[in-house]
């Protein structure tokens, strides 16, 4: 299937603010033992998810609204997922779907973005696939042996099947902690040489994390990490512009350059201490949080507020409520609550409804790529190495046929 990724809401700035993206706990079950997870201790109560009646009356009551964060728990354990997403899709007209995965479950993935594909042909995907590091790295911090291979295979298969789809973004979502910082850099390389994504996001640890001891990055030390990563970028912006041509080209590589660093801007100044963002955080009004259990939050950091079924599953009576409009108050777009955060979601969304800061950070974060952009020397020996280096099982990647 042949589709060009248009309509996706990234695409649009604006100064309305309403609920704009609904992030959606699917399931609290997971499959993975993950160190840095900031939402164990919630899994950990174990409570019955969300029926998925309940689930549609969130979906009809809500109104239509741009963006769906899918997340959990592992949400290829949710059997329905298929069907809410398409209910959303139907029901709210929305544009953009994330679908985050440990990527334990390829032929599932490629199943469900087949009829997902089909039955919302409109809508924007991206299959972000969680891959922190080499081999063993990746798989201690994750707490499943073999989920490396399992992850490549995910990422391997989406390519194969939907390659030309440009409805379909791969993305790579890396977590930095103290297991795999020292391999950062040489494990961007590895992905960018063998793997055919468009995006690779490196995300630091964020709230309460399982582990103790897994953060690591400080304002300092992020913003090295950040410098040194513009070729990346840089070269995944030139992948993301190819077919494209003239000014579409530039604005392309523009855009994406400087809203990545801007985002890296704002959450390098707040990891060491809450730091305003330089534009207001939107947090409430046009985000909720609806977790597996049905609590609903403002904000993946911020405290829940109630209980979804405490409204009869009534999205509108949540974010016009006076216990919203309370929290709205108290965040105080960041600078009553002094909440400022690292979290990418809550920057990007609230970034779009910032639009003359937006602009501005932009150009910013575009000035500065300039200063560190400079081509990838990248071969196949140097790849090569780096398999050797890290012990990767060359037999195990050549049957999943990125050799």
């Amino acid at each position: 299937m042949k589709a060009k990724r248009e309509g996706s809401s990234f695409q649009r700035m604006s100064s309305e603010r309403k609920l704009e993206s609904v992030f959606l706990f699917t399931t609290g079950k997971c499959n993975a033992k993950c160190t840095m997870c900031f939402y164990a201790n919630d899994m950990e109560m174990k409570e019955p998810d969300l029926t998925f009646d309940e689930i549609k009356k969130l979906s009809e009551s809500a109104g239509e609204f741009n963006r769906l964060w899918l997340s959990g728990g592992e949400p290829t354990l949710r059997d329905e997922l298929p069907e809410i997403i398409e209910m959303f899709y139907k029901n709210n007209k929305i544009k953009d779907v994330n679908m985050p995965t440990n990527g334990l479950r390829p032929d599932r993935v490629i199943e469900w973005v087949k009829r997902i594909r089909k039955n919302c042909p409109d809508l924007n995907m991206t299959v972000s696939v969680s891959l922190d590091g080499f081999g063993d790295t990746h798989d201690t911090q994750r707490g499943v042996p073999g989920n490396f291979y399992k992850a490549i295979e995910t990422l391997k298969k989406v390519d194969d099947n939907f390659k030309d789809d440009g409805k379909v973004l791969k993305n790579i979502a890396t977590v930095i902690t103290r297991y795999n910082i020292e391999e950062l850099f040489d494990f961007m390389m590895w992905c960018f040489g063998r793997l055919n994504v468009l995006t690779h996001t490196v995300e630091a640890a964020r709230g309460m994390t399982r582990e103790d001891g897994v953060k690591v990055l400080t304002e300092q030390s992020l913003r090295e990490i950040q410098d040194k990563i513009v070729p990346y970028y840089a070269a995944y912006a030139d992948r993301m512009a190819e077919g494209v041509t003239g000014f579409r080209k530039r604005v392309t590589r523009f855009f994406y350059l400087g809203l990545i660093r801007a985002m890296y801007n704002v959450r390098a100044s707040n990891i060491d201490k809450p730091t305003p963002w330089g534009m207001d955080c939107t947090a409430g009004e046009t985000t909720l949080v609806v977790d597996y259990d049905g609590r609903f939050r403002s904000c993946e950091l911020r405290e829940p507020l109630g209980n979804v079924k405490d409204y009869d599953c009534n999205t509108q009576a949540i974010m016009q409520g006076d216990v919203m409009k309370k929290e709205i108050a108290e965040i105080g777009y960041g600078y009553t609550a002094n909440c400022w955060c690292t979290h990418g979601c809550w920057i990007m969304s609230s970034i779009v409804f910032n639009p003359k800061k937006m602009v501005s950070k932009v150009f910013k974060g575009y000035r500065e790529t300039k200063k560190f952009s400079k081509p990838l020397n990248l071969d196949e020996q140097i790849l090569t190495d780096l398999e050797t280096k890290y012990s990767l099982n060359r037999e195990k990647l050549a049957q999943i046929g990125i050799l």
